[in-house]
C-alpha cells in the first residue's frame, strides 16, 4: 500500500511514544487482571504498535521511490518555434515556468522526423531501422523484439497506473498490458486508488502540421497574434508574405500549447500531486513549416525538452532548478529514463539509456554528445537518409542523393507555403539556399549547427573539415552495420521476409547487410577505383547486390555512364526492384526513357509496396526532368491498390486531393489517415 501523506503528528505520537497510557485507558477501567498479565499485554501491544509505525515508515519510503510522471507532447514542433530555445520563437511563459522549476535540455532529439516512426521509437526505446519500424505508416506491423514489451508495461508490473490520451501511431505490435487506459478520456484521475503512482502521456494536435493547411481566404482574412513582418525566416525559405504569415500563424499555435501546459499543471496542483510528479514537456519531432517535418535536418529532429522536477523528488535530479544541460538525449532514452526514475529495471534489449534518476550526475549527462537519426518513407514519398549529430556537427548520409527534398508528397503540399515554394522553383525565381530544396542532394553533408543553425552551408567539401567529415562518416558506417540497418533491403522485401521477427532477420543477415553498405559506400572513392567492384556487383547472383550496385551508379550519376551497358540487362531482372533501380540510373544519365520500365512494374506487380516504390521514381522523373519523361494517368492500370498508390496516381492525374468517397479502397494493413 502506497501512502503519500504522513500520519498526523498527534496520532503518530500517541501510537509510538505513549502506548502504555493508551493501554491503561482501554484495558484498566473496570477489570484489573493480575499484574503479570497486565505487563504482558503492555509489552505485546507496545511492540505491535512499534511494528505498525515501522511498516508505515517503510511504506512511505517506498512511495518516495515512485514518483508520478506526466508527458505533455506537442505534435510537430522543433526548438525553432519557442523563444526559450531559439531566437525568434514564441514566448511561452508556462513552459518557461516549468524550466525555472526543473531542467532544460538544450540537445534533445527525436531519432526520426515524422510521427509514427518517432512515437514507435519513444514507446520501444529502440532504433527503428534495427527493429523494422522505420517507415512512416507501416505496410506490415513489426513484431516487438523477442522478450521486450513497450515500456509502460513494465511500469504497470511495478504497480503504476498507465494512461495514454490518446495518440499511439505505433509501427510495432503493441501487445497486452501496456496501458490501463488509452482514449480521449484517459487520465490519472480515473485510477481506483489515490495513492497509486501513475504514468500519464498526453499528445496535443493543436500544433500539428494540419493546423497550417488553411485556405487562401483564411490567409487573406485571418490575422495572427504574431506580426508577420517581424518574423525571422529560416535561411532556406523564400522571403514572401505567405511564408511570413505561415510562420507567424504557427507561432500562435505555440501559445495554444503553452495554455495546455498551464492547464495540466493546474490539474496536478488541484489534485495535490504537483510536488510528487515529474512533468516532461517535449515535441514529438520537428516541424512544421516546409523542410522540417519529414526531413532529417535539425528542423526535423531537434525538439524542445523541459522537465519540471517535483520538490519531493529532487534527489532524483542532479542539479538545481533552472539549469540548462548540454548533454545529448534522444527518444530511445526517454522510456528508459522513466523506468529508472520509477526504480524499475531497464530491459537490456533497448538501445537507450536513462538520463535522470539515482546515480546519474550532471557531468555524466553532459558527456553524452551523440545522437543517431533516420528517415525513410513518409507516406508515398521514399528516401533513405541517415545522420549522426556529434557535438556541434551534424553529418548526413544521403543513400539516394538524386532524389530532391522537394519531391512531391501530397500531404506536405496541402500547405500553401509549400505550393508557393514549388511554383517559385518552376518559374525560375529561386536562387541561393531557397533553391536547394528542389535540387539533387550531395552524397554526404556536414553542417556546423552552431554557426549555421539552418544548415545551408555544406562543409563536406571544405578541406578544413575533412577530419570531422571522415570521423563521422566512419562512425555512421559502423552504426548501420552494427544495428544492423534493415533499410538496406527495400521495404517491399522486408514486408514479405522480415516482419514476423525483424531483429532475428537482421542478425541472420548482418554479414550481407555489411556487404551492401560497402557497395553503397563506393561513392566515397574515385569512380575508376569503384568501377570493377560495381561491375562485379551488377552481375552478382545476389539480387540485393545487383540492387545496390544499380542504386550506387544512380548516386554517382553521369560519371558512372561507362557502366550503362552493364546496367541495361537489369531492366529485365527477375527482381522488379532491381529493374526500378536500373531505370533510375539509366534515366538519370539520359540513356533511356525510364518510364516504360517503371510503368510496367506498377502495372504488373501484385505487391502494393513495390508499386509505391516504383511510383516514387515515376514522379521524380515526371517533375524534375523538364517534361522529358512525361506520363499520364491513363498509362497506369495497377493490379495492386492502396492509399499511397492512389496518392501518386491522383497527383499524376492533377487532382492530388480528390473528394473523399466511402468506396475508396484503403491500403491493406496500413492506415490511410493523414500524417
Amino acid at each position: 500500500m502506497r501512502i503519500r501523506e504522513p500520519l498526523p503528528r498527534t496520532i503518530a505520537e500517541n501510537h509510538c511514544r505513549e502506548p502504555l497510557k493508551e493501554l491503561t485507558l482501554i484495558t484498566m477501567q473496570d477489570v484489573k487482571p493480575p499484574l503479570s498479565v497486565q505487563l504482558f499485554l503492555r509489552v505485546v501491544i507496545y511492540f505491535g504498535l512499534c511494528l505498525l509505525c515501522t511498516v508505515r515508515l517503510v511504506t512511505s519510503a517506498n512511495a518516495a521511490d515512485q514518483p508520478n510522471i506526466v508527458w505533455i507532447i506537442s505534435e510537430d514542433n522543433s526548438i525553432h518555434y519557442l523563444d526559450h530555445f531559439f531566437r525568434g520563437g514564441a514566448r511561452a511563459p508556462h513552459i518557461e515556468a516549468l524550466a525555472k522549476e526543473g531542467l532544460t535540455f538544450n540537445h534533445a532529439f527525436s531519432n526520426a522526423p515524422v510521427c509514427s516512426v518517432a512515437r514507435t521509437t519513444l514507446i520501444t526505446g529502440c532504433y527503428g531501422p534495427r527493429i523494422g519500424t522505420q517507415y512512416h505508416r507501416r505496410y506490415a506491423m513489426a513484431a516487438m523484439p523477442e522478450g521486450l514489451q513497450m515500456f509502460p508495461a513494465y511500469l504497470r508490473d511495478a504497480g503504476y497506473y498507465t494512461t495514454n490520451n490518446s495518440k499511439k501511431d505505433y509501427n510495432a505490435v503493441e501487445g497486452r498490458g501496456v496501458w490501463d487506459a488509452s482514449s480521449g478520456t484517459a487520465s490519472w484521475r480515473n485510477r481506483s486508488r489515490s495513492d497509486q503512482p501513475f504514468f500519464h502521456m498526453q499528445s496535443h494536435p493543436q500544433s500539428h502540421e494540419g493546423t497550417l493547411h488553411f485556405k487562401q481566404d483564411s490567409y487573406e482574412l485571418e490575422t495572427t497574434s504574431h506580426d508577420p513582418t517581424e518574423i525571422q525566416l529560416a535561411d532556406y525559405h523564400p522571403d514572401t508574405k505567405l511564408f511570413r504569415y505561415t510562420h507567424a500563424r504557427y507561432l500562435d499555435r505555440m501559445l495554444d500549447i503553452d495554455a495546455i501546459v498551464q492547464n495540466t499543471v493546474e490539474q496536478l496542483t488541484h489534485d495535490g500531486l504537483l510536488e510528487d510528479t515529474f512533468i516532461f514537456y517535449f515535441g514529438d519531432h520537428g516541424g512544421v513549416l516546409p523542410r522540417s517535418k519529414g526531413y532529417i535536418y535539425e528542423s526535423g529532429l531537434h525538439v524542445p525538452l523541459v522537465i519540471r522536477v517535483p520538490k519531493n523528488f529532487k534527489h532524483l535530479a542532479p542539479v538545481a532548478d533552472g539549469t540548462r544541460l548540454d548533454g545529448f538525449v534522444s527518444f530511445i532514452d526517454f522510456g528508459p529514463t522513466v523506468l529508472h526514475l520509477a526504480g524499475v529495471d531497464v530491459p537490456n534489449q533497448v538501445d537507450g539509456k536513462p538520463f535522470l534518476g539515482r546515480d546519474i550526475a550532471e557531468d555524466v549527462i553532459n558527456q553524452r554528445q551523440e545522437t543517431f537519426g533516420y528517415a525513410d518513407r513518409f507516406d508515398e514519398k521514399y528516401d533513405f537518409i541517415r545522420s549522426i549529430r556529434r557535438g556541434k556537427y551534424q553529418y548526413i548520409r544521403n543513400y539516394q542523393p538524386y532524389l530532391p527534398d522537394g519531391l512531391n508528397n501530397n500531404y506536405r503540399y496541402k500547405n500553401l507555403a509549400y505550393s508557393e515554394w514549388r511554383s517559385l522553383f518552376q518559374e525560375g525565381q529561386l536562387e541561393g539556399p531557397p533553391s536547394q530544396f528542389f535540387s539533387a542532394k550531395p552524397v554526404e553533408m556536414l553542417f556546423d549547427c552552431e554557426l549555421d543553425p539552418h544548415q545551408v552551408v555544406n562543409l563536406a567539401t571544405n578541406p578544413q573539415y575533412q577530419q570531422e567529415l571522415l570521423e563521422l562518416r566512419q562512425r555512421l558506417q559502423v552504426m548501420v552495420k552494427a544495428l544492423p540497418d534493415l533499410s538496406f533491403y527495400p521495404e517491399s522485401y522486408l514486408t514479405t521476409h522480415a516482419m514476423k521477427n525483424p531483429v532475428e532477420f537482421g542478425k541472420q543477415h548482418q554479414q550481407e547487410i555489411s556487404e551492401l553498405v560497402d557497395i553503397a559506400d563506393l561513392t566515397f572513392i574515385s569512380f575508376q577505383s569503384a568501377k570493377p567492384k560495381l561491375d562485379a556487383a551488377l552481375s552478382s547472383s545476389n539480387a540485393m547486390k545487383r540492387y545496390w550496385a544499380a542504386m550506387t551508379c544512380a548516386a554517382i550519376g553521369k560519371e558512372a555512364a561507362e557502366l550503362a551497358t552493364a546496367v541495361e540487362p537489369l531492366l529485365e531482372d527477375p527482381v522488379l526492384m532491381v529493374r526500378v533501380r536500373a531505370a533510375e540510373f539509366l534515366g538519370r544519365i539520359g540513356v533511356i526513357n525510364p518510364q516504360p520500365t517503371l510503368i510496367e512494374v506498377v502495372n504488373t506487380t501484385t505487391n502494393s509496396v513495390e508499386a509505391t516504390e516504383a511510383l516514387n521514381a515515376v514522379v521524380w522523373f515526371k517533375d524534375f526532368f523538364k517534361e522529358q519523361y512525361a506520363v499520364r494517368r491513363s498509362d497506369f492500370h495497377p493490379k495492386s491498390d492502396g492509399a499511397d498508390i492512389a496518392a501518386r496516381l491522383n497527383y499524376i492525374n492533377g487532382i492530388p486531393y480528390p473528394p473523399k468517397s466511402p468506396k475508396t479502397k484503403k491500403r491493406k494493413n496500413k492506415k490511410a489517415n493523414d500524417s
